[in-house]
């Protein structure tokens, strides 16, 4: 992200160090490798996004060679090109935007979103907060924000901060707003003058808040540690905890697919001890499921993918497969592969492609096996 910028995240992450594990000496803190990037970003400008998308994806290889385990860009803007540059790295890139609005609590139905005026103008945070059946209070609000945001480049005045503040906390009030979301780096750094009643919600805190998380999970695993990973949306849950899984409810459904069809319910238990199974839970109802077979360093096949379908146009097959596709154990491996009949672009979004060489590739397939008696 921008130079100014960087600092206040930092602190935000250091934060989050000392809260999710009292973090305290500078040995306590994670390893990071901070690319300071400046970027042709201009707010009183329309985006060269070539130019932008350019140099986001130079920053990113160059973090990459440094051999990151994953990669966050605190920047709500860079995200609308999230898809494109997450291919273009061999590294897990999280995604602030999704991060966010899955942090949401259910209590927030009205949101009031305040961000620089591209990541608005892209419509990035509308489409996700809409299909997590949020409200986005419509405020035409956008250049008295784009003022706060200029404050922070040449005051240090905390009165005007608490000003421009004090009058959007007003006006999303009276719109009906329940929360207010920041999207914006320059507006987290000076959150600390914002005096409201309102629910808020930080895009940097959430992504903050992952990336320690992360660092901890892959710290436990490195130690040959039994590290089950839960990640939440509101009601939802994905965990990869074999203990929480329904095995009739998954059986239930794999009988019923288009490639298990008939697959018995020993099968099935046999095939989930030996796996590395994540369930998709509505509270405690198990809704969804994926399952990898891997070694869990060199090679791993995707499989029996299902969403129940009175829970499709959600957005939780795409949640899934983010799961497994960011899982420490399955982000580096050399070779990911899956089979699908009509799913190739789900599967696309996270950088799965036909065979580079098909001819290569052989195998033994039994059509008929889960139907037959012997």
């Amino acid at each position: 992200m921008g130079p100014r910028s960087t600092a206040p995240f930092i602190e935000l992450v250091l934060t989050e160090c000392q809260r999710q594990y009292g973090a305290t000496n500078d040995i306590d803190f994670p390893k990071m490798m901070i690319c300071s990037l400046p970027a042709p970003f201009y707010p009183d400008r329309p985006t060269d996004h070539a130019a932008m998308e350019a140099t986001l994806r130079e920053g990113l290889q160059d973090v990459a060679r440094t051999g990151a385990d994953f990669i966050a860009i605190p920047c709500n803007t860079a995200h609308v090109y999230h898809s494109s540059l997450a291919t273009s790295i061999d590294v897990p890139l999280l995604n602030m935007v999704r991060l966010t609005v899955d942090s949401l609590p259910d209590t927030s139905r009205s949101i009031a979103l305040i961000a620089a005026r591209p990541t608005v103008e892209s419509g990035i945070y509308q489409e996700g907060l809409r299909r997590m059946g949020k409200r986005v209070v419509d405020l035409d609000w956008q250049g008295q924000v784009d003022q706060l945001i200029g404050s922070t480049r040449g005051s240090r005045d905390a009165a005007v901060f608490r000003s421009g503040w004090a009058s959007l906390v007003e006006r999303a009030a009276l719109a009906g707003a329940d929360t207010m979301l920041i999207a914006c780096m320059d507006l987290s750094a000076i959150k600390v003058h914002l005096d409201t009643e309102l629910q808020v919600l930080d895009a940097g805190e959430c992504l903050a808040r992952e990336i320690v998380g992360r660092w901890l999970s892959l710290r436990a695993h490195d130690a040959g540690l039994a590290v089950f990973h839960e990640r939440r949306r509101g009601r939802f849950k994905v965990t990869t905890d074999p203990k929480q899984l329904d095995a009739q409810s998954i059986h239930a459904s794999l009988t019923r697919s288009y490639w298990a069809e008939g697959i018995s319910k020993d099968l099935v238990a046999r095939s989930l001890q030996r796996s590395l199974c994540f369930g998709l839970f509505d509270e405690d109802r198990q809704v969804g499921f994926a399952r990898v077979i891997t070694d869990h360093a060199t090679f791993a096949y995707l499989c029996d993918v299902y969403v129940l379908e009175e829970y499709h146009g959600q957005g939780l097959g795409t949640w899934l497969v983010e799961a497994v596709a960011e899982h420490p154990s399955l982000a580096k491996v050399r070779r990911f592969v899956l089979a699908t009949r009509d799913a190739h672009g789900l599967y696309a979004k996270f950088g799965f492609t036909p065979l580079q060489a098909p001819d290569r590739f052989m195998e033994i397939f039994r059509p008929q096996v889960y139907k037959s008696k012997g």
